[in-house]
């Protein structure tokens, strides 16, 4: 845009109503670099001199490509160190390359607010896991429960009864006993003497599931708050996206006519420089509010750790 400045900016020195005595001829368009900015000026100054009218537009443009081309080389810079960083992470070389898009693109997501509810209740590791230890202490204390109850136990006992006289003698059977094997039923009865050691466990299993389960309301209530949270911030973002696009087409249609106001004479490079960053800065916010959809929408799919790329 600056090179199209450029450029229009010399047609206006150039041009034979510019209030010199002769034409000169339309400059082919510059490279983008600061060296050939700053010899094609004095170029220009050596063959009009220093009152040229309208040569301090074509200083001040190739000023403003000067200031623009150094921060592009401090942003690539930062890329190449934010680079090396992201390969690290991976385990990587640090000049691994790095895929990625032209641009950014906000990402299909529809969100309903009961159904991401419930799979945030049905799907999340942590409140599972607080489940599964709440389901773990109700079954240890009905067992507690259970161990405090008076033991019953029936059984069969079987005997084996030997022919001979001495056996008949120590058993004190009666001779037509003898050599018949024998099988008694047997009822035994247990009854726990330690009954409140067991009632302190049951207690103590009551209050541990209870203390679980307040665990998981209260992490249900905090993901829950965490949702309408983002939920606010994707909304506040989607706001963002849609207001910055309608601005950006706005300041696009402004900057061409005042770009034709300036051709013309009626406008002055000021307002034709002001309006382009304007433009710019339309997008860059565009973009941003964009990255940022794009994040909330990441981390609502983490609250419930489930990943589509359409919920």
């Amino acid at each position: 845009m600056l090179k199209q400045l450029e450029e229009l900016s010399l047609r206006k020195v150039s041009s034979p109503y510019s209030g010199t005595s002769s034409a000169y001829p339309v400059p082919a368009p510059m490279p983008a670099t600061k060296g050939t900015a700053t010899s094609s000026t004095g170029g220009g100054m050596a063959g009009m001199g220093s009152t040229a009218p309208g040569m301090s537009d074509v200083l001040r443009v190739q000023l403003e490509m000067a200031e623009i081309e150094n921060n592009i080389e401090s942003i690539h810079s930062e890329k190449a160190a934010e680079k090396a960083k992201f390969n690290a992470l991976l385990n990587r070389p640090a000049d691994s390359d790095v895929i990625l898009p032209d641009s950014i693109v906000k990402v299909p997501f529809l969100f309903d607010e009961g159904v991401t509810m419930g799979e945030i209740e049905n799907r999340n590791p942590m409140l599972g896991m607080l489940a599964e230890e709440e389901q773990a202490y109700r079954a240890k204390g009905e067992m507690e429960q259970k161990m405090s109850y008076p033991m019953f136990g029936i059984g069969l006992q079987y005997m084996l009864i030997d022919k001979s006289a001495t056996a008949q003698m120590e058993q004190g059977m009666e001779p037509e006993m003898t050599g018949m094997d024998m099988i008694m039923p047997m009822v035994s009865i247990s009854i726990p003497l330690f009954r409140n050691k067991y009632k302190a466990q049951q207690r103590e299993s009551r209050f541990l599931w209870q203390s679980t389960r307040e665990k998981y309301n209260n992490r249900l209530n905090m993901l829950q708050s965490d949702l309408y949270k983002l939920k606010h911030q994707l909304d506040d973002a989607e706001r963002k996206i849609a207001l910055y696009r309608k601005q950006e087409q706005l300041a696009r249609t402004t900057y061409q006519l005042v770009l034709q106001e300036f051709v013309s004479a009626k406008s002055d490079l000021t307002n034709v420089i002001q309006v382009q960053r304007q433009l710019l800065d339309y997008q860059l916010r565009q973009a941003e509010a964009i990255a940022e959809y794009n994040t909330m929408v990441a981390s609502i799919r983490k609250l419930h750790s489930f990943h589509k790329s359409n919920n």
